[in-house]
């Protein structure tokens, strides 16, 4: 949902300098249910419709070089779609431990927020908002809204044009999801901008190191998991990548590097066999 409480914190997304003008046709009690937001610089107009405001730059579904990643993010969609019908398919309940909410509850605790707003890049359904205190304010982003996005302060946007201020949040997350980025040098730009200067970003990526039999066995398992998802889920690209970049912890690292620092970092494993995945907690490089 968004509010209009929201909107002092907010701005465009392609030019990050505009204030939003709102035209209000519906709102329920400082829920903004149907209307516009207008680039008070730009003239960029953004619809707000059943309560989610919809902050993808409309010039980037046009363009040739986003397709493919449209492309990945309806085969993403169509193979959540597919979990969701048949959640006790063998094929899915293969990765669902990798997916469980202990991974985030270990997380949580790893990454120590206690106060401050935090950004949920990627959210989902914003299941990470139970596993922070109640004094924390957490805002979620994504480009496809389901339907618990109503319940939380939530946009549809992307990584890398973020609709809101710079220094606004005092925690990033990305969970599970910078895998699916289409550029990652933009995003990290953008979340150098929305990170207050004392601001964390914490990072849970799968990575995907092959260093003897066990880590080879880890990688065939992500291998299996996501061609027999392939095969189960009618995607109209098969071109399209399941996974926009795959990461070793040493190329994950050298990424980050770039733009923050490594405060901390931690190695997660549901099961023996299943992917590693990476804590990382990081502070920007100014």
């Amino acid at each position: 949902m968004i509010t209009i409480e929201m909107l002092s914190d907010m701005c465009c997304p392609v030019c990050r300098r505009g204030e939003l003008k709102v035209d209000i046709t519906r709102q329920e009690n400082g829920k903004i249910i149907e209307g516009e937001l207008v680039c008070s610089l730009e003239g960029e107009s953004y619809p707000v419709r059943a309560g989610v405001a919809n902050f993808i730059p409309p010039a980037l579904l046009s363009d040739a070089q986003w397709q493919m990643w449209q492309d990945h993010l309806r085969g993403f969609q169509e193979r959540r779609e597919e979990r969701i019908r048949e959640p006790q398919r063998q094929v899915h309940s293969f990765g669902k431990k990798s997916r469980s909410k202990h991974a985030k509850s270990k997380f949580a605790e790893f990454a120590g927020i206690r106060e401050g707003k935090v950004l949920d890049l990627g959210c989902g359904p914003g299941k990470f908002r139970f596993h922070l205190k109640e004094n924390v304010e957490y805002y979620g982003i994504d480009p496809l809204p389901l339907p618990e996005a109503a319940e939380f302060p939530f946009v549809s946007a992307l990584s890398e044009y973020i609709p809101f201020k710079d220094g606004t949040f005092s925690h990033l997350v990305v969970i599970d999801a910078m895998d699916h980025f289409k550029d990652l040098d933009a995003f990290f730009k953008e979340a150098l901008r929305i990170l207050k200067p004392s601001g964390k970003f914490h990072l849970i990526q799968v990575i995907h190191d092959v260093k003897g039999p066990v880590s080879a066995v880890k990688v065939f398992t992500h291998w299996v998991k996501d061609s027999l998802e392939d095969r189960a889920t009618k995607i109209k690209n098969p071109e399209a990548p399941k996974h926009i970049t795959e990461f070793t912890s040493a190329s994950l690292r050298e990424f980050v590097n770039r733009y923050f620092t490594i405060d901390a970092a931690r190695s997660y494993n549901e099961k023996w066999y299943s992917p590693t995945k990476l804590f990382l907690s990081m502070s920007p490089r100014r």
